[in-house]
């Protein structure tokens, strides 16, 4: 190439915003009174509840198996991460070695989970190949539960709410904020 095809670009002017990345303790419960009283899928308000109650990434939440849950001594091990590559799902390890850890399973949490087994167990009566009965969110089919389309229905809950600005990475930063306070 004789000249640079970008020499005449003219670059747009980004006129940024500063993105509001967390909840305060009142926005909280707020957005708990919606997830609570919001008619949507079930399934899909626990995931949520967890990622926001753990401060999990959304691919170790969806990585998380039944043999990670210790409900006796209300822990959770973080051991795997769910990975999406061309549309083949597979796990793999958390982001970083200090990712592989122990957080602690409150009591509402442990029954979110209780809640998600009782949800599990009916959907793999009625479906003869249920792929990973032994994940904690799997598809309605017990396939790997697709990240993309978890964020998808995300974009979906919240639009029209005051809440439109969240992302589901951005529930891990609320974590850590309600556990400052």
């Amino acid at each position: 190439i004789r000249e640079s095809p970008c020499h005449n670009v003219i670059l747009p002017k980004h006129k940024y915003k500063k993105k509001k990345l967390v909840l305060d303790e009142e926005q909280t419960q707020r957005f708990l009174s919606l997830l609570n009283t919001k008619p949507w899928d079930e399934d899909f308000k626990r995931i949520i509840k967890v990622l926001l109650y753990t401060g999990m990434r959304c691919g170790e939440c969806l990585a998380l198996s039944w043999v990670d849950l210790d409900f006796e001594n209300k822990s959770i091990s973080i051991n795997h991460n769910l990975a999406d590559v061309a549309g083949k799902h597979y796990l793999t390890t958390p982001k970083t070695q200090s990712s592989i850890r122990t957080i602690g399973m409150s009591d509402s949490l442990a029954e979110i989970f209780k809640e998600q087994k009782v949800f599990q167990d009916k959907m793999e009566k009625y479906i003869d190949d249920f792929a990973h009965p032994e994940m904690v969110f799997t598809s309605s089919l017990g396939n790997y539960k697709d990240r993309s389309a978890l964020n998808t229905s995300f974009k979906r809950f919240l639009k029209g709410t005051e809440f439109e600005f969240l992302t589901l990475h951005s529930l891990r930063h609320c974590n850590a904020t309600l556990l400052l306070n």
